[in-house]
């Protein structure tokens, strides 16, 4: 399947109390890592309301539930979609900002990501993400 990310079995990979662990710490990291890029994102709305760090970060894990859900109950490209509406409509409702302008901040957040992304990989001389376009 084209949308297909993540392997069938991968449950079964959790089969020790040290997978499970490592496998939540990444999770913290990517959801601190998205928190900040989300953070910077808002900050060019002055219309945005409850943007210290604390609030992102529970936006971003609301964010990170909803994808989840999402790929459990429909999957492929129709999850996409759902996901990607439904974290709008929470960044557009918890930050006080209008739906286009959540989308905007949603493209900015990326957008600042692959940049940073870039930079980083250039600095140590990796390739951190892997563009379509290269």
């Amino acid at each position: 399947m084209m949308f297909q990310i993540f392997d069938e079995d991968w449950l079964a990979d959790l089969n020790t109390f040290e997978m499970i662990m490592v496998l939540l710490i990444l999770y913290l990291i990517l959801l601190f890592l998205m928190a900040i890029f989300l953070k910077i994102a808002l900050s060019f709305f002055s219309k945005a309301r409850r943007t210290d760090f604390g609030e992102v970060f529970l936006t971003s894990f609301l964010i990170t539930i909803a994808f989840a859900l999402a790929f459990i109950l429909l999957g492929g490209l129709a999850a996409w979609i759902v996901a990607l509406i439904i974290t709008w409509i929470i960044i557009s409702i918890r930050h006080n900002i209008g739906f286009l302008s959540a989308i905007v901040v949603t493209v900015l957040a990326f957008i600042i990501y692959i940049i940073v992304a870039i930079i980083i990989g250039i600095i140590i001389d990796v390739t951190i993400i892997a563009l379509p376009f290269e």
